[in-house]
C-alpha cells in the first residue's frame, strides 16, 4: 500500500517558486501503522489568542525558517520540535501535494506544502507549548461516511466547501479538512483494497 501511495503522490520536491507577499509553509500528513490498519497523525494546537489556528485539530507543521533549504526541511523540523522527536531518522517522505492556500484571512497569505509522509514503529513524542494533545486516527474511521460531511461556507462573498471529519470529541475542518479530502481523494482506492 505505501509503494501505492508512492507512485500516486508528486515525488518531493516542487521548486517554490513565491509570489510576492506570500510565506511558505509546510505540513506533514503523517501515516503510521497499527493492529487495526493505517491510521494518521494529528495534532491538537494549544489556544493562543493571536493564533488564527488556536485549538483548532492540524496536521503538524509551520513556517518556513531561512535556514531551511527546502520544505521538505520545514515539514521535518516542524514535526520534530512540535512532537518532539528526531524527524529526519523516523518520518519517510512519501510525496507530496499541490500547494494549498487558508481561506481565514489573516493567514490568506500563506502558501502551504502537504508532503505526506510513514512513521515506523511506536513513537514517544514528547510535544511542545504549541501542541495541547496528539492522536492517530484510524483510516477506516475518516473514510467512513458517517463521520464526514460537506458543509458550505460563505467567505469574502462566495460560497465554499468545508471539509468536516468527526473523531470522538475532535472536529477536523478547514485547512486540515481540505488536506485531508485532497489526500483521500487522491489515495482512498489505496485503503479500500
Amino acid at each position: 500500500m505505501i509503494d501505492e501511495i508512492r507512485k500516486i503522490l508528486d515525488s518531493p520536491e516542487t521548486p517554490l517558486d513565491m509570489q510576492e507577499g506570500l510565506l511558505a509553509a509546510a505540513v506533514l500528513v503523517m501515516l503510521c501503522e497499527r493492529d487495526e490498519g493505517y491510521g494518521i497523525w494529528f495534532i491538537k494546537r494549544t489556544e493562543y489568542e493571536k493564533d488564527a489556528f488556536s485549538g483548532h485539530v492540524a496536521f503538524p507543521g509551520g513556517k518556513k525558517k531561512q535556514n531551511d533549504a527546502t520544505l521538505v526541511d520545514t515539514a521535518l523540523r516542524e514535526v520534530g520540535e512540535e512532537l518532539g522527536f528526531d524527524a529526519r531518522r523516523k518520518v519517510e517522505i512519501l510525496g507530496e501535494m499541490d500547494f494549498i492556500r487558508p481561506y481565514t484571512p489573516s493567514v490568506r497569505h500563506y502558501l502551504v506544502k502537504p508532503f505526506v509522509a510513514i512513521i515506523e514503529g511506536e513513537e514517544n513524542f514528547v510535544p511542545n507549548y504549541e501542541v495541547s494533545e496528539f492522536f492517530c486516527i484510524p483510516v477506516f474511521h475518516l473514510l467512513d461516511p458517517k463521520n464526514r460531511d460537506i458543509r458550505e461556507r460563505e467567505r469574502d462573498g462566495k460560497i465554499i466547501d468545508d471539509y468536516v471529519f468527526a473523531y470522538r470529541n475532535h472536529i477536523i475542518w478547514g485547512l486540515t479538512g481540505r488536506i485531508l479530502n485532497e489526500f483521500f481523494k487522491k489515495t482512498s482506492g489505496c485503503f479500500t483494497k
